[in-house]
């Protein structure tokens, strides 16, 4: 049963990008399936439900849903960009640097992913600089922060390598993130020539005409941006609970009609959120009839001092280009560093091998079959109306890039860059 279950981990996931269909639902059925056929009881199964998880994603996500709903982190995002939009020479460090700092307040981490890439990219044009770049750039920054403690994607990360027997890592796991990511960001801005400032092709509409909808902050906006504070206050001097500290102030925020429930509720993500924990459910399962254990031996039988940590960092990037990296790399591979790492005699420490697979799957997220790749064919595409070729060489460039920095990615594993914040 170990080889089935291992197949059905690979088939639920092949089945649900060949039909466009979530892959956590189809996880949870194939969970059901593989543990009644290898006798898995019906309890077991669902213990594999991670319920802290769930708690945690629905809160956080709820809350940033309502934000979004009221437009309050996206009018804060625009008025912060208004204020740089002249300084031409620094604007990709101050793309990188105000992306940064939006994801680590944001409470969803996807502020960045579903509003800032149509910003940054529309004034980048306009300034003469390659908007694929900029928009690369905007994703990798958000990467950066998006593992921050008290953040939706720090929290459950954490909450996986805790689960696998580890410490508290969240501080190490952020920094190294901020590390890899800032390395990306340099890495494409040399490979897109960024210093090439264009004169006057490639412009959009004035940048005057890009925020010309900017308004002051209504009531409702403010008492969000507010709440958003205590909020990141409470979990982060309290030790509350994320996602329950994150729906007591959704339901201030509600009760305050700052935003319509329905639409609050039809905002959230749902198929993040059953992905995340369907998927969690079919490891589980797959754990139980020993389909872990045996890619884990898989791993051990191929890695070496100098290929153990590229091996987990590369596959894990390979898998995301697939699926969410939160949902299926991250906690599938983290269960087998202890196994992996012992086998080549201890050599690294254990967060350098799990930063090397966390990071391995963000790098891939510009990839135009991943979230933050498609972020930027969508934004480019109604920035530029492509035709067909053009939107092609998008996808190759776009596709290309995210393998190159992957590969970089995971051999830089081996220099002992993640090293730094072992202790934190």
């Amino acid at each position: 049963m170990a080889v089935i279950s291992l197949l059905a981990l690979v088939a639920a996931i092949a089945l649900g990008v060949a039909f466009g269909k979530n892959i956590g639902i189809i996880s949870l059925a194939t969970a059901m399936i593989l543990g009644f056929a290898g006798g898995v009881s019906s309890n077991d199964i669902i213990a594999g439900f991670s319920t802290n998880l769930f708690l945690n994603m629905t809160g956080m996500f709820f809350f940033f849903s309502i934000a979004q709903a009221n437009g309050a982190l996206e009018l804060l995002s625009k008025k912060v960009f208004k204020k740089i939009s002249g300084a031409t020479k620094l604007y990709p460090i101050m793309v990188y640097l105000v992306c940064v700092g939006i994801t680590i307040i944001d409470p969803g981490g996807l502020t960045v992913y579903t509003c800032m890439t149509l910003i940054t990219m529309s004034i980048g044009a306009h300034m003469g600089y390659n908007p694929i770049m900029i928009g690369i750039i905007t994703i990798y920054a958000a990467n950066a922060g998006i593992m921050t403690p008290v953040g939706l994607f720090g929290n459950t990360a954490n909450l996986i390598i805790t689960n696998a027997g580890y410490s508290d890592s969240s501080i190490s796991v952020f920094l190294n993130g901020i590390i890899m990511h800032t390395v990306g960001c340099i890495l494409v801005y040399i490979l897109y020539r960024g210093w090439r400032i264009k004169s006057n092709e490639g412009r959009t509409a004035s940048i005057e005409s890009i925020f010309e909808d900017i308004m002051p902050f209504n009531n409702n906006q403010k008492f969000t941006l507010i709440m958003l504070v205590f909020m990141i206050l409470c979990i982060m001097l309290l030790k509350t609970h994320a996602g329950l500290t994150a729906l007591v102030f959704s339901v201030i925020l509600l009760l305050a009609n700052c935003a319509d429930e329905k639409e609050a509720f039809a905002g959230t993500p749902w198929e993040t959120i059953f992905l995340c924990v369907g998927i969690g459910c079919l490891l589980n399962v797959s754990q139980i009839l020993g389909g872990l254990t045996l890619m884990t031996d898989l791993f051990s039988s191929m890695s070496s001092r100098w290929t153990a940590a590229p091996i987990l960092g590369f596959t894990s990037s390979v898998m995301s280009f697939f699926s969410l990296a939160i949902a299926g790399p991250i906690p599938t591979l983290i269960s087998t560093v202890a196994q992996v790492n012992e086998g080549i005699g201890n050599v690294f420490q254990p967060i350098e091998l799990i930063s090397s697979i966390v990071n391995g799957g963000y790098t891939a997220t510009i990839s135009p079959l991943s979230m933050g790749g498609a972020m930027i064919m969508a934004t480019y595409d109604q920035l530029f109306k492509p035709n067909v070729e053009e939107k092609n060489r998008v996808f190759r460039t776009l596709f290309s890039t995210a393998v190159i920095i992957s590969i970089i990615a995971a051999l830089l594993a081996n220099t002992g860059i993640y090293k730094v914040f072992t202790n934190m």
